[in-house]
């Protein structure tokens, strides 16, 4: 069986994004003591696309739909932990109003 080339690129891509995004966490965590979950999302969602590449270059007779199914999940997970930073870094700069004058 003849496997292209574009998806052990993206294999490997994928799971290096899914240890940037665990690497992110931690650091996120030790540098500033909070648990950014968004990071965690990220991770999931990269993973998702990652074991899709995986099986399909391991010869796993997977379904289209499903193949499409996991596809559509991990982007609509990555597309979630980005609102979420956005979220988290619009409520970070926002200052409180002061209303005792």
């Amino acid at each position: 069986m003849d496997i292209p080339v574009s998806y052990f690129v993206n294999f490997g891509f994928a799971w290096l994004l899914v240890l940037l995004a665990i690497v992110g966490y931690f650091l996120t965590l030790k540098r500033t003591g909070e648990k950014w979950i968004f990071w965690i999302i990220l991770a999931l969602g990269w993973a998702l696309l990652a074991i899709s590449y995986t099986l399909l270059i391991a010869g796993v007779p997977a379904g289209v739909g499903y193949l499409t199914a996991i596809w559509i999940s991990s982007y609509v997970l990555v597309l979630a932990s980005l609102v979420l930073l956005f979220i988290k870094l619009t409520k970070v700069g926002k200052i409180k109003p002061d209303y005792r004058a």
